[in-house]
């Protein structure tokens, strides 16, 4: 099974992402780049390039860059299989990183430690480690480690046969997949890779072809799909029951340099032997692995070896060879039920975990709900009380003005009546002239000009009042 996701990243370069000026952003890509730095570089080649990635990180001047050293060494010793100082580098590098508070960075210590644990046998500590993990991915919000995380998880519960939990985890990574519609497919691969390799455990030939033609079909962006193409062909074969061909392609992937032969193809090789009928070589094959030094520490694998032998002596009749392989397949199951247990204990705290960081993500919602319904209510207030007082100033003005018109009209009145009444008087004087003179005629003819005159200034004066009267209005 892929143990964890490591297609190479992005198309950005190392140089590019030294660039970004984001620097949550810049943490993540600069760790992600690092992380795959040194997928598919040849053993011999892994010394020059970890003094490549070092002076180019040197020469920018890069944050947590002490960190960052450690944890380049870390990769390194790791792709040498030094495991032990790669333990110890890792363990700087957590250190400093927590020191620093670089979560993109603490996230991948925390998922490297784990890889480490894995290797060596340390179940309930891996586990530990990609609970750790998970909650930097809660605390950073980040969809796309968090996926990732759940992928990791899944490894573990596969590899202590718990293929419903794994089967689980690796659904939650497709939920968030699915939502988010990542730019490339390096995490679908790994899902549907993982799910094959459950399905496969679990014998359901039509699941694993479903899950091999999609991986069939998936663009080439993983260095690990080549090695995917030929495990899943293999896995058909042996669940078709057709174990010549299962051996055979088992073999030409174990000589095949770009094929990542791992344990589990070891264990389905001692497996295709064993069903083939080719019983030495099953036992050849399961005893040589239990002899290496690397599966020491792994019940999972050793209770199957285990079990084979128990198989190809009973095939052999004879039965205290029999009897003793199964004995020790019986102790390395009581060990993997041990730690199954811790296992199962961790994974409440998991499951806790999410619950919390729910919890706190719906809390963190709900104040920045309240804060935005307390703004929106004290700006509704201040505009409620702004537009209540300008309506006040206006209507106060307005009222004023209405005074203060009244007033130039009522003053207006009185200057221009007085101007009226001059006039008007100037007209009835030369009318009463007229009336008590004895010869009207001649006193009319006499006083016509005047009365003329008058009638002009008096049609004058009013049209002129009416004039500014009719001002203010205007103004108003």
């Amino acid at each position: 099974m892929i143990s964890h996701v490591c297609a190479t990243p992005k198309q950005d370069s190392l140089l590019h992402i030294l660039q970004i000026t984001d620097p949550d952003l810049k943490e993540k890509k600069l760790v992600l780049n690092i992380r795959y730095y040194f997928n598919d570089v040849p053993v011999k080649k892994l010394e020059t390039t970890k003094s490549e990635l070092l002076n180019i990180l040197q020469t920018h001047h890069v944050q947590n860059q002490e960190a960052l050293e450690y944890f380049v060494e870390t990769m390194y010793q790791m792709g040498i299989k030094r495991y032990k100082e790669a333990e110890k580098t890792l363990t700087k590098a957590t250190e400093l990183a927590h020191k620093n508070k670089a979560h993109y960075l603490l996230y991948a210590c925390f998922t490297h430690m784990a890889f480490l644990q894995t290797i060596k046998g340390n179940t309930i500590e891996a586990i530990s480690n990609f609970r750790l993990a998970r909650k930097e991915a809660l605390t950073l919000n980040d969809a796309y480690i968090q996926a990732m995380v759940d992928i990791n998880i899944s490894d573990i519960y596969y590899k202590n046969n718990l293929y419903s939990q794994s089967l689980l985890y690796l659904q939650e990574a497709q939920g968030i997949v699915d939502q988010k519609k990542f730019a490339d497919n390096i995490l679908q691969v790994m899902i549907w890779s993982n799910k094959a390799e459950n399905y496969f455990c679990l014998g359901k030939a039509d699941s694993v072809a479903l899950y091999s033609k999609l991986l069939n079909n998936a663009p080439n962006t993983s260095g690990r799909l080549y090695t995917i193409h030929k495990r899943m062909a293999y896995y058909l074969a042996l669940l078709q029951q057709n174990y010549q061909q299962a051996v055979a392609l088992i073999r030409a992937a174990k000589d095949d340099p770009k094929f990542v032969f791992e344990a589990y193809d070891e264990l389905n090789l001692a497996d295709a032997y064993f069903k083939a009928g080719k019983l030495d070589s099953a036992r050849n094959v399961a005893l040589q692995v239990l002899a290496g030094r690397e599966y020491q520490n792994h019940p999972e694998i050793q209770v199957r070896l285990y079990e084979i032998l128990g198989g190809v002596a009973l095939n052999r009749s004879d039965k205290d060879e029999a009897v003793l392989q199964y004995q020790l397949a019986l102790g390395q199951a009581k060990k993997q039920i041990e730690r199954l247990t811790q296992v199962g204990i961790i994974s409440s705290q998991i499951k806790v975990d999410e619950i919390e960081g729910a919890y706190i993500r719906k809390e963190e919602s709900f104040k920045r709900t309240r804060l935005w319904l307390v703004f929106t209510a004290i700006s509704a207030i201040l505009i409620i009380g702004i537009g209540t007082m300008l309506y006040r100033n206006i209507r106060q003005k307005r009222h004023y003005e209405q005074l203060f018109f009244k007033f130039k009209k009522d003053e207006l009145a009185f200057i221009n009546s007085h101007e009226v009444r001059r006039h008007l008087s100037n007209i009835l004087g030369i009318v009463t002239v007229i009336e008590n003179s004895d010869n009207k005629e001649d006193a009319f003819h006499e006083s016509r000009n005047h009365l003329v005159n008058a009638a002009v200034q008096l049609d004058d004066a009013i049209k002129n009042i009416s004039a500014k009267l009719d001002e203010p209005s205007a103004g108003n």
